[in-house]
């Protein structure tokens, strides 16, 4: 029989993994935004040609539209229905995501408060969120800058993990020592997530340079070479790693868990590479590329948490969790 307390940690729990999803749906939707070219589909931020609802149609439009609306020095693009609408979209779906911030911190602080690290984790959250809600503006305003698309894509890791990390305290297992050949394993771990991190990096370095110069170009040059070698690294030091872990099934459940997610998203993200290559980055595998990726990012990072923050025998299975 779960008690009150434990019915609010379970809650608390499908509320932090909505929250993710969300997270992860504005991530899809903004990746979207950037293959199709719709960036600049809404020039001006929070309103799209200073309106709450975009026009269907370039006739409801001021005739000089393009300078009124003109960014960094640079006339607005010709109004283009189809890339106003698709940034729209990304804006409201972002806007659905605050709106679950709001809910999940507050269901925190109304029936959680007797948890004061988890609350400060959870309070984090919307702080980050302002954030990254500015470095967007700041994306349309500098024209979308290729800097400042890298620091927005990797500021919402910062939020994903953010909220894993919230959602990962409520199981509040114990912390395991790590000795013997553990620690390398566990140093393992965390130098193939890091080479995880700086794969990401030099994927967003590819895509500049086939925004620049093209794809025949872009793929030519010696960062699409390094990016793609580096890649057979990372899969190979976190599969081994995989390995290590899939062999302590009963004392490494969780960790084991979303190390396999790890893995998962890692061969597909690398299958969708190679395939890329030889049929000229199709706007739908570039989406499922990167959004692997950045979901590999997470699932390993919250993989080495429980890796360190481990339950064994009855201690664990007398904590609730929600998937079986």
């Amino acid at each position: 029989m779960l008690t009150p307390e434990w019915k609010h940690i379970l809650r608390f729990r499908r509320l932090a993994l909505g929250v993710f999803l969300l997270f992860f749906l504005v991530i899809l939707a903004g990746v979207t935004v950037r293959v199709l070219g719709a960036g600049m589909g809404c020039p001006d931020w929070p309103t799209c040609y200073g309106q709450l609802i975009p026009p269907t149609h370039e006739s409801q439009l001021p005739a000089d539209y393009r300078e009124r609306y003109a960014v960094a020095g640079r006339l607005a693009e010709p109004f283009d229905p189809f890339k106003t609408w698709v940034e729209y979209l990304n804006r409201l779906v972002s806007v659905l995501a605050g709106i679950s911030v709001i809910f999940w911190v507050g269901y925190a602080w109304f029936y959680l408060r007797a948890y004061p690290v988890l609350l400060r984790y959870v309070t984090a959250v919307p702080i980050l969120l302002v954030i990254q809600a500015l470095l967007g503006w700041r994306v349309v305003a500098t024209y979308l800058a290729e800097y400042m698309i890298s620091i927005h894509m990797f500021f919402s890791l910062l939020l994903t993990m953010s909220v894993l990390l919230a959602w990962a305290w409520t199981f509040r297992l114990s912390e395991r020592a790590q000795a013997g050949d553990w620690r390398f394993y566990e140093a393992l771990g965390w130098v193939s997530w890091g080479a995880l991190l700086v794969q990401v990096f030099l994927g967003t370095l590819v895509r500049s340079a086939i925004a620049r110069y093209g794809v025949e170009e872009g793929l030519d040059r010696w960062i699409f070479y390094l990016h793609r070698t580096f890649s057979w690294f990372v899969l190979a030091g976190w599969s081994y790693f995989h390995w290590r872990v899939y062999r302590e099934p009963v004392r490494l459940p969780l960790a084991r868990r979303w190390a396999s997610w790890t893995t998962i998203a890692l061969l597909i993200q690398a299958i969708t590479g190679a395939v890329m290559v030889y049929i000229r980055f199709a706007a739908p595998l570039q989406v499922m590329h990167l959004v692997l990726s950045l979901f590999a990012v997470n699932s390993g990072f919250i993989s080495m948490y429980f890796l360190r923050y481990s339950g064994y025998g009855s201690t664990y299975k007398s904590i609730p969790r929600l998937f079986t």
